[in-house]
């Protein structure tokens, strides 16, 4: 905290009296860099044309994501801090949950539509998210191989929404 008011002004209270942990700052600060970003991905997800092509688009997105340097720093600091702090807790609502209620609410709308067939689209969205993740990002994340390119992550997504359309799809 002294680091921030040394480059930012101030004092520690007037920090602490808009935050009240370094757990909340670093987030808000995460959020606030990432979390238009992380929209975008979950705006990819659009009842416009087709479904598998939505699925391909926001799949290669949300890869894209979960590959950046940036990302991959915060899941890193996350799976550390959770045994001592909120942080993983925190990532966890405000990123994967934030996406989570996106996608269940695109979800809902592709059954009503018949595009889906009738299930918990919570559970879709967690099952999506789960396929995408399968392949690249505990490896990433632990560093056994470098980030993919978009050519692999387009392949890694089409299998993953492809297994997702298997089980969900009408």
């Amino acid at each position: 905290m002294s680091a921030i008011v040394a480059r930012a002004g101030g004092s520690k209270q007037t920090i602490y009296n808009h935050f009240s942990s370094k757990e909340d700052l670093f987030i808000e600060v995460a959020e606030s860099a990432l979390g238009p970003i992380l929209d975008a991905v979950f705006d990819e997800l659009s009842d416009e044309g087709n479904l598998r092509t939505s699925l391909l688009r926001y799949g290669e997105s949300f890869l894209s994501f979960k590959q950046r340097p940036e990302v991959i720093a915060i899941i890193r600091l996350a799976y550390g801090e959770s045994g001592r702090s909120n942080i993983g807790r925190m990532v966890h609502e405000r990123g994967k949950l934030r996406g989570v209620r996106k996608a269940s609410a695109f979800f809902a709308e592709s059954i009503r539509a018949g595009k889906l067939r009738p299930g918990n689209p919570e559970v879709m969205a967690l099952h999506l998210i789960a396929l995408l993740d399968a392949e690249l990002t505990e490896p990433v994340i632990f560093r056994v191989r470098e980030p993919a390119n978009a050519v692999e992550n387009a392949e890694v997504v089409s299998r993953a929404v492809d297994v997702f359309l298997a089980a969900y799809g009408p």
